[in-house]
């Protein structure tokens, strides 16, 4: 008997570990300022992603991974991408661009959802040096759905 509480106890601790491991990792990776500017939208750092939100939030990454690569001007870059162009290279001097985009979470209801990820970008010149960057940006994209598509119409990250 003393065996199989133990065995449970073990089991229980494990799990717990892997819920709250998750959160102690963002919340000690993000807590200052993001805490304090995004909120209460914060703790939804933490919302483990169902198979089905995960598989809808790779399509919207792919989204915004377009956005990221791409360098033009600016108003292309705004007909094209919408809330993303913000992420758009139109830098004149800019000539190369080197990203990376890492999912954290999402959710999705019927009309409405959210996505979380962290992204370091890099904008080049033709000398090879750098013109803009930003590295470990925690991002919040409020998401709606328009005729069978999810697109991002707002996105929060700290200033």
């Amino acid at each position: 008997m003393k065996k199989k509480i133990f065995v449970l106890s073990i089991i229980v601790l494990i799990f717990l570990v892997c819920i709250f491991g998750r959160g102690m990792y963002f919340y000690g990776k993000y807590i200052i300022p993001d805490k304090n500017y995004f909120g209460s939208n914060y703790k939804e750092i933490l919302y483990p992603m169902s198979f089905q939100d995960k598989k809808q939030a790779n399509e919207i990454m792919k989204k915004i991974d377009e956005a990221f690569s791409f360098i033009g001007n600016e108003d292309e870059a705004d007909s094209s991408y919408g809330e993303l162009s913000r992420y758009c290279i139109t830098d004149e001097d800019a000539v190369k661009e080197n990203h990376t985009l890492q999912l954290i979470t999402a959710d999705f209801d019927k009309e409405i959802g959210y996505l979380w990820f962290v992204y370091n970008q890099e904008a080049l010149d033709s000398n090879n040096q750098t013109v803009r960057g930003s590295l470990d940006i925690l991002v919040r994209a409020t998401l709606e759905k328009t005729d069978y598509s999810w697109d991002v119409v707002n996105t929060k990250e700290h200033p």
